[in-house]
């Protein structure tokens, strides 16, 4: 579910205006925008070529603020209709909203169009900041499924950074709270902007029986974020599914640097409850180990 705002490309005599690049799209903006598609930390990422891209060379750009997004929104372009969208996610944080529309505001004044939403609405670059997203939001968390017969434990939602999950009772004391946008939108963004490392997981092949299994790295002295029971998450680039992984381990390092691997299975249950919390339904914060409290677990 979302909601998108589209603003038509200009007309220059004859023909339309080139698309906007990259570089044009954030330089127009009254905010510190970042983008969260790619990696701008990977040594293959050339920033400068992608800043020269034209905007319809992408299917969209993941945009937001950093420190401050939930979920960010979407910009994209459609060379068949000549439009720009701005996509919003549902639901999104409150923040999520003011950063969205005031980014259209901006791209509105910038081409001197007026800005059409799918609701049949229209609005100027001066009246956007109009636009009641409140009950898009509560109807979004309300709206997630944990009532049917085939009830769902966990229901994710995919951040800027990285996926938060809900279950009934996050979802229930969100709900009740006095401010339940505020209270998801707090839930979004704290998790979204820890200090810690989001462990990502990784697939080997067992040489004797073939199978595939699947692996978390802890390192020390590095507070991490760990699903509490592994999986393949959404967005990876892993083209299996979780049936296909026979088992799951963590791997650290030993105080002399030699590796070790745990069943993923008994690490959690090894771990000391002072040493980790809940941030969601489905992933936890380590507070960072030492090698030596590493080796201890390894030999409990």
């Amino acid at each position: 579910m979302s909601i998108s705002f589209y603003i038509k490309n200009p007309k220059k005599l004859f023909s339309r205006l080139p698309v906007l690049t990259v570089q044009e799209c954030f330089q127009l903006s009254s905010q510190p925008l970042a983008q969260f598609s790619f990696d701008e930390h990977d040594e293959d990422f050339d920033l400068q070529q992608f800043q020269a891209m034209p905007l319809s060379d992408f299917e969209c750009l993941l945009l937001g603020v950093n420190e401050k997004s939930g979920r960010g929104f979407e910009l994209s372009f459609d060379e068949d209709t000549q439009e720009y969208a701005v996509r919003q996610f549902t639901p999104s944080t409150l923040e999520d909203w003011q950063i969205a529309l005031q980014y259209l505001a901006d791209l509105a004044r910038a081409l001197k169009q007026p800005i059409t939403c799918e609701t049949g609405e229209t609005f100027t670059a001066d009246t956007i900041q109009t636009f009641d997203f409140k009950p898009d939001i509560q109807a979004g968390i309300s709206m997630v499924p944990f009532e049917d017969k085939d009830e769902i434990q966990n229901y994710k939602f995919y951040g800027v950074t990285r996926p938060v999950a809900l279950n009934k009772a996050i979802r229930d004391k969100i709900l009740a709270d006095n401010d339940p946008l505020a209270a998801f939108s707090r839930l979004m963004r704290e998790t979204q902007w820890l200090d810690a490392y989001s462990a990502h997981p990784m697939i080997g092949k067992n040489s004797d029986t073939g199978e595939l299994v699947g692996f978390y790295v802890l390192s020390p002295e590095l507070p991490t974020i760990l699903p509490y029971q592994p999986e393949i998450e959404y967005g990876t680039d892993l083209d299996i599914s979780n049936n296909d992984i026979s088992s799951w381990r963590l791997i650290f390092t030993n105080d002399d640097d030699s590796p070790t691997e745990l069943p993923y299975e008994t690490f959690i249950a090894r771990l000391p409850e002072e040493k980790y919390r809940f941030i969601d339904a489905a992933y936890i914060l380590l507070e960072a180990f030492t090698k030596d409290e590493l080796a201890q677990l390894a030999i409990e």
